[in-house]
């Protein structure tokens, strides 16, 4: 068994890819997809942010709903 010096294989480096420049019409979608995301991100977080606190503890007392008294009448 011969050790090869390179083990990688020669052919790989052959090909030579380059990236063109694209127009506008070809990077629209894309940037609809950003702007949209963005938006939803945004939607996301201000809804998450304006929520009602679901613990009780956090409102003040004065502002705590009361219940009715429940009668046990049977």
């Amino acid at each position: 068994m011969s050790a090869k010096s390179d083990p990688r294989d020669e052919s790989a480096g052959v090909e030579y890819s380059y990236r063109r420049t694209l127009s506008a019409g070809e990077l629209l979608p894309a940037i609809g997809v950003g702007v949209a995301a963005g938006a939803l991100a945004f939607y996301v977080t201000r809804i998450l942010l304006q929520r009602t606190p679901l613990s009780a503890r956090t409102l003040p007392t004065s502002r705590r709903p009361r219940r009715a008294p429940q009668s046990h009448g049977g």
